[in-house]
């Protein structure tokens, strides 16, 4: 019989520190222990930009208080990620130290669509998505992450800086010139509205699923008055009797909440912000109730752990995830799919089947991918240069399962696959370590042969064998239903932008006859 294996989860939030210990089975998982710290990372950091010295010591003492409890329960593997706070931190790499030196615990810090993934494996674990089409919401303390998933897909992932504790740093000094709160709140939230209203042009969403320690709260507050009910499984409640309770709290002082309403007193202040920010999204995108699976970004990364994925976060472990994404985004820009999917079927092809030469794996093929579904997407603002428009429109796109840097890496895919190749001259690839500059030339050199040859945009190249030679690569194309294609365009495309293959790998790509 397998032993158990133990886990240990940790969620670095902006409001508070979550610890989680699980055991697993045989494929069974059993909760052994769940703890919230309330160490306020971002009550300084989004004023400051720093971490003071008084929460530091505080962090580290609840990490080793953590690390005493992996020891007892004999917990054998550890995953630790950091959010909103640490993210924008100045001093946060002097935080990751003093956790590790005391601990020996590695914090990963996280992006807004990082945490967004792990919101859809907690939810999804309790919730239905593969119908229909869902919204998902968690109102952090430092940032708002937003998921709409359609039949069961990421159509697009946002993080705001929006969350409730960060609301409550900014709008405090407009508050103490008198003017309300919730008002306050409302104005503050125009610039999120017209940011996403277009996600909801399609009309209402078929399910609105929120999550975080306020809405669970406010379903709390609700029960009592029988205004809480189950569906799909899990609590919900009318969307105007959330909005009803939030505006009765914030009529109350902050005493009240606490001593009438039972709320604590990290609860008590960072409720009102949240609830409103839930109430608005949820109306925005035409919901009339909201269900709360009382999950959270922890439980969609133990999620992770249980599937395996016990390193920091990897592209290729998240392939569906990143090509989904990208997929999304080339349909917000109106991209031409049927030439995206081609090229990104002749870009695998390629990476396959010439390994000998270029020598990368598994991260480099994912993010060769990425920049075969999106490198045409700048012809949405013109196509003249339409390689510079792609660059700058997925650097300023989350894609869900890439880092910040991978996701730099792919935009300048997109920036070389035509015209001047990478070169010493241009800064940002110069700026890329060496190892990052090589695999960008090779992953480059071939996307720039996958696109040639569906130069005619029309997919009569429907795949490649390729036969490595003395002194060449010959190309020999799969047609489609028209056999009878003339490839000359393609062939011509071939010798002109097969140039950087032929310089990196001293073999001329050639286009033979089928």
């Amino acid at each position: 019989m397998a032993e158990p294996a133990r886990v240990g989860i940790v969620d670095l939030g902006s409001n508070a520190i979550r610890f989680l210990f699980a055991e697993t089975t045989g494929g069974q998982l059993a909760i052994l222990e769940n703890h919230r710290i309330p160490v306020r990372l971002g009550l300084d950091v989004f004023h400051t930009g720093q971490i003071p010295e008084a929460t530091m010591s505080a962090t580290v003492d609840a990490f080793r208080r953590f690390r005493a409890t992996c020891d007892r329960l004999g917990v054998r593997h550890v995953r630790a990620i950091a959010t909103s706070a640490v993210r924008e931190a100045r001093n946060r790499d002097l935080l990751i130290d003093r956790i590790r030196q005391a601990t020996d615990v590695e914090v990963e810090v996280i992006s807004g669509t990082q945490e967004a993934y792990l919101l859809k494996l907690a939810i999804e674990a309790r919730i239905d998505l593969r119908r229909g089409r869902s919204l998902l919401v968690d109102v952090g303390g430092g940032s708002v992450e937003l998921v709409l998933v359609d039949a069961g897909q990421v159509a697009s992932a946002d993080s705001y800086r929006l969350g409730a504790l960060r609301m409550l740093e900014t709008l405090a000094g407009a508050e103490r010139d008198g003017e309300p709160f919730v008002d306050l709140m409302d104005k503050h939230l125009h610039s999120l509205e017209r940011r996403i209203g277009g996600r909801f042009e399609a009309g209402p969403v078929d399910r609105y699923v929120a999550v975080g320690g306020n809405v669970e709260s406010l379903v709390d507050l609700l029960a009592p008055k029988g205004a809480v009910r189950r569906q799909d499984g899990v609590e919900a409640c009318a969307l105007a009797d959330l909005r009803a309770e939030v505006m009765e709290l914030a009529a109350m002082p902050f005493a009240e909440r606490v001593q009438r309403r039972g709320l604590k007193e990290d609860r008590a202040d960072t409720i009102v912000p949240a609830g409103i920010v839930y109430a608005r999204l949820g109306e925005l995108a035409g919901a009339g109730a909201v269900l709360v699976p009382r999950v959270g970004i922890k439980d969609g990364l133990l999620a992770e752990v249980v599937r395996g994925h016990r390193e920091p976060f990897a592209a290729e472990d998240h392939v569906d995830v990143v090509l989904s994404s990208c997929r999304a985004m080339g349909r917000r820009f109106h991209f031409e799919a049927e030439h995206a999917e081609t090229v990104l079927e002749l870009s695998r092809q390629m990476f396959d089947q010439t390994r000998e030469l270029h020598g990368l794996g598994g991260r480099a093929r994912v993010l060769l991918e990425a920049g075969a579904l999106l490198h045409d997407v700048g012809v949405a603002i013109n196509n003249d240069g339409h390689h510079k428009h792609s660059q700058y429109l997925i650097e300023a796109t989350e894609l869900v399962g890439l880092s910040e840097e991978e996701r730099h890496f792919v935009a300048l895919l997109a920036r070389y696959h035509r015209k001047a190749p990478p070169g010493r001259e241009h800064g940002e690839f110069a700026a890329l370590r060496r190892r990052e500059r090589s695999m960008l030339e090779r992953l480059v050199a071939l996307l720039r042969i996958a696109d040639a040859l569906d130069r005619q945009h029309a997919g009569a190249v429907r795949g490649i064998a390729v036969a490595i030679r003395e002194g060449t690569v010959e190309l020999r194309p799969i047609l489609g239903n028209d056999r009878d294609t003339r490839l000359t365009l393609e062939a011509r495309a071939v010798a002109e932008k097969g140039a950087l293959f032929a310089s990196l790998f001293g073999k001329v790509p050639r286009l033979v006859a089928p």
